[in-house]
């Protein structure tokens, strides 16, 4: 509970968290049309993200690289201070917090609900990213938008996907709104780094 209330206090809480995903527009920023087949095997992503629950939430900045089957997410405040590192891969989940402290294992898990009131995995956001929507187990598709599924949900969650970058033939999606009842998670890529696949 310290981890979280140090990252907590490192994203600044805000009147309205989700205002820096409202400021985007709705519509896809690609013209072009989206291979839905072609996947992504690595990439290095510039995002901001936002999120609520009741009447809490808060934002940041994060860069996120995947390479070689793992994900390193380095997560900053709204200020770009640093507040924690995710290393994520299939036997290796570790949170080091801005003081060098580790998580990992169940700890992991736990860190990830105290911050966000629900257990939200890398995997999600990396499935979509990459497109290997097939990987999203339990979830319904609706028709695709530009040759892309654009829009995933079951029961519990509601995933909306409605903006998409390019580049180097490459398309991932820029804006991703994730909600189950009163949680809201919003992810914006404002920045491709490197991008590559097949």
């Amino acid at each position: 509970m310290f981890v979280a209330a140090l990252f907590l206090s490192g994203c600044a809480t805000l009147n309205d968290p989700l205002e820096i995903f409202k400021k985007h527009s709705s519509a896809i920023e690609t013209s072009q049309v989206v291979d839905e087949y072609r996947s992504i095997e690595q990439f290095s992503i510039k995002a901001k993200f936002a999120y609520s629950l009741d009447a809490n939430g808060g934002s940041g900045r994060l860069i996120w690289r995947y390479e070689n089957n793992q994900d390193e997410i380095d997560i900053f405040s709204p200020f770009n201070n640093q507040v924690a590192k995710i290393i994520y891969a299939s036997n290796d989940k570790r949170i080091i917090d801005a003081n060098g402290k580790v998580l990992s294992g169940d700890d992991f898990d736990h860190y990830i609900q105290s911050l966000f009131g629900k257990n939200i995995s890398p995997d999600l956001f990396r499935y979509l990213i990459t497109n290997h929507v097939d990987r999203i187990k339990n979830m319904h598709k609706d028709e695709n938008q530009l040759n892309r599924a654009t829009h995933f949900y079951n029961d519990e969650w509601n995933i909306l996907i409605t903006a998409f970058k390019t580049q180097d033939g490459f398309a991932i999606p820029s804006k991703i709104s994730i909600t189950q009842g009163k949680f809201s998670f919003n992810f914006i890529v404002e920045e491709i780094i490197h991008i590559a696949g097949k």
